[in-house]
């Protein structure tokens, strides 16, 4: 990407992240990155478009943790699980990289929350993702099941939408609780206590 164009779209997501759409001005994004607003219109038309592009860029990721494991990374449900959270990781420490503040999850949640009224596609292409999340997860679980990694009775669908729902959902406890954090040491620990769970013969 270039130099210019990424550092307009990594200082408008602190913006937007701090306030929201319609309090942020362009002539808040030219001070903050120090580009002229000829140079901003040069690389976008509007604001909306570069929200679009945040979203797109920094947002889309967070729903698409499985999608961005290699291949060679998913031989069994513990190898996959494992590439699902570094990759997890990886857009985290991404993210840091961007926000110059300590960004809780409540920040986050509360741009999804304006990505979801400002930009109609965003949930198209959410869903769009969700769905070969899911499909991934469930041929994955589908492998485990029949090699004898994990029981071979386990409700396919609950398990592939935990695989799904178990970071989200800890987000967002994190985001509207005053007493805990989540970071992927706890996604980890969730995840690993969920499969072991799968290997025993009393549960699901």
């Amino acid at each position: 990407m270039n130099p210019s164009r990424k550092k307009i779209l990594d200082k408008a997501f602190s913006l937007f992240l701090n306030e929201n759409f319609d309090s942020v001005t362009m002539q808040q994004i030219q001070e903050a990155s120090g580009i002229s607003r000829g140079a901003i219109y040069h690389h976008f038309k509007s604001k909306e478009d570069i929200f679009k592009e945040i979203v797109d860029t920094y947002l889309l990721p967070i729903f698409s943790s499985y999608t961005g494991i290699p291949e060679d990374q998913k031989r069994t449900l513990l190898d996959t699980i494992y590439a699902s959270i570094k990759c997890r990781q990886s857009h985290q420490n991404l993210l840091k990289e961007v926000v110059p503040f300590k960004m809780s999850d409540f920040y986050l949640y509360k741009f999804i929350f304006q990505a979801t009224e400002l930009y109609p596609e965003f949930n198209k292409q959410v869903n769009s993702l969700t769905e070969k999340e899911y499909n991934g997860w469930r041929n994955v679980i589908q492998i485990a099941m029949r090699t004898g990694e994990i029981r071979s009775d386990v409700d396919l669908d609950y398990v592939a939408q935990s695989l799904i729902t178990i970071p989200l959902g800890l987000g967002v406890f994190s985001a509207f609780s005053n007493y805990i954090n989540i970071n992927t040491k706890d996604i980890r620990t969730s995840y690993l206590k969920f499969y072991n769970l799968l290997k025993k013969n009393s549960f699901l």
